[in-house]
């Protein structure tokens, strides 16, 4: 005996397709632009990791780690990061000359932390700037 299906259990499938489309196609169009743009889009998410860890490594450092012979370690463990986000940026993204990447969620998950940690120093920066201005 076949099983009657409402209205909204029938629309559910047709929403969840339109949700992975939509997905697709930006996937997509993040794929499909000029090989620069997505070295330089790499780049930028890669720095901007690096800026926004930056004063939370340094706080965890300064806290419970600090010695004059080590005090190099922040700086690197923030760049370590940058480079890592850089690093999957152009294995998602950018790949070999001549290769075009196929178009997954994970680079929707990469740009999503990006644009994150894009936003996070843009934040840090306005409010640095704003207690630089009020202190004076």
């Amino acid at each position: 005996m076949p099983v009657k299906r409402t209205q909204k259990q029938q629309q559910a499938p047709v929403k969840e397709k339109r949700s992975i489309a939509v997905m697709t196609r930006l996937a997509n169009y993040i794929v499909s632009l000029p090989r620069l743009v997505r070295v330089l889009l790499a780049a930028l998410f890669g720095l901007c990791v690096t800026l926004s860890l930056s004063p939370l490594v340094d706080l965890i450092y300064d806290r419970y780690f600090f010695s004059m012979e080590t005090r190099m370690v922040p700086a690197l463990v923030s760049s370590a990061f940058g480079l890592v986000m850089y690093m999957l940026g152009w294995w998602l993204m950018v790949g070999t000359v001549g290769e075009r990447p196929s178009p997954r969620p994970a680079i929707l998950w990469y740009v999503g932390t990006g644009v994150f940690a894009v936003t996070t120093v843009t934040v840090l920066i306005i409010f640095g700037v704003h207690l630089l201005n009020f202190e004076a």
